[in-house]
């Protein structure tokens, strides 16, 4: 794991785009959020000022499950994720859906599951192929 991780699903207090960083010790990770506010107004010194201040703790095995469930980036990921054409997905999926299909009845299902299946995947082929169509 890295030093940092990216908030890329907001949990708890973490939000979008917050930065979590290993502790020196190497066990934790930390989010630290200081917030501050100011209104116009005060009698006194015609500005109010108010502060947040908190820190978030981890451990670097729940982080683990963060980054493998979704909710955090590894520093470095989105750069070292490999570029899919999506006219490639679109005709690995139709060929993936068309394979399913030619089993469906094969399958130790009762036959309304069966013909839903084979309805859901004919659907699918078709809004893929539409789709594909699209590419100029």
């Amino acid at each position: 794991m890295t030093k940092t991780l990216h908030v890329i699903d907001p949990f708890f207090i973490a939000e979008l785009g917050d930065t979590f960083e290993l502790d020196a010790d190497g066990t934790t990770y930390s989010l630290n959020k200081h917030e501050e506010f100011y209104k116009a107004g005060d009698a006194k010194t015609n500005e109010v000022q108010s502060s947040f201040s908190s820190t978030f703790t981890i451990s670097k095995d729940y982080a683990e499950l963060l980054v493998k469930d979704g909710y955090l980036e590894e520093d470095g990921e989105k750069e070292n994720k490999k570029f899919v054409n999506i006219f490639d997905e679109i005709d690995h999926l139709i060929q993936d859906y068309n394979n399913q299909l030619e089993n469906v009845y094969t399958e130790d299902a009762p036959r309304c599951v069966q013909v839903e299946k084979e309805t859901v995947l004919n659907n699918l082929i078709t809004m893929l192929t539409h789709l594909k169509n699209l590419k100029k």
